[in-house]
């Protein structure tokens, strides 16, 4: 595993983005699940409640390339990969429940959440990292390795599936130049509106991590499966209303 020496300066640190990127999240699952899900998007929904899904799912679309930028640079920094990479399986496992229930209301296998995303994501990038030419550029194996990832997204229908991969080693690729990867990450965005505007906050990373104890960071990977729990539970209780 490569070491990068970071520069610092002032601005946003990575707990800060984890906030951002956790806050639009939240915005954007209000949206999807309380209001989609409740009203879905037939023509009897009242239109004060489609422009407020609107805007609520507009917001959230800054979430994703955010988290993409911090698995980057999560794998950049790990000093114990496979730790990593069960921990994002573990949560993957038990946050598929309340993604469907949230989204689906209830068990649906024709779609998995973001955290099987970004555990192929993190597979892709050790697959390029780990097989590399002398010259440091991307092996015939790592190639295939990255591939299959990109494979098991579409067939897993992960969400943002393929996209997301791709997005994921734009940034990856780029990482050694901020103004690269900035722009590669908007244009990899490019198939959510409003989604390359996230980098405007990753502009501003600092290259610090920030101050967080080990309750935060584990607070922060358990807010998905929670958040989406209790979305799930309120979803249900105004279906049943209805």
């Amino acid at each position: 595993m490569e070491t990068l020496q970071t520069q610092t300066r002032p601005g946003l640190s990575g707990t800060a983005l984890k906030l951002a990127a956790c806050i639009t999240m939240l915005i954007d699952h209000i949206g999807a699940s309380c209001i989609e899900a409740t009203y879905g998007v037939a023509y009897r929904t009242p239109p004060q409640i489609l422009q407020l899904d609107r805007v609520l799912r507009l917001i959230g679309r800054l979430a994703f390339p955010i988290f993409c930028f911090l698995l980057v640079e999560g794998f950049v920094h790990t000093h114990d990969f496979r730790k990593y990479a069960l921990r994002m399986l573990g949560f993957a496992l038990l946050s598929e429940f309340p993604f469907d229930w949230a989204f689906f209301s209830g068990v649906y296998w024709g779609h998995q959440n973001v955290y099987f995303t970004l555990l192929l994501g993190l597979l892709a990038m050790k697959a390029l990292d780990t097989y590399q030419t002398p010259e440091g550029m991307p092996a015939l194996k790592g190639i295939l390795g990255a591939a299959a990832c990109f494979l098991a997204a579409g067939l897993l229908h992960c969400d943002y599936d393929v996209l997301g991969l791709a997005l994921i080693l734009a940034l990856y690729m780029t990482r050694k130049d901020k103004r690269a990867q900035c722009i590669a990450g908007a244009v990899f965005s490019l198939f959510e509106p409003v989604a390359p505007l996230a980098f405007g906050l990753v502009w501003f990373y600092s290259g610090e991590r920030g101050g967080s104890s080990k309750l935060e960071q584990w607070a922060f990977y358990w807010f998905y499966p929670v958040h989406l729990f209790l979305l799930a539970v309120l979803t249900n209780l105004l279906l049943f209303q209805k």
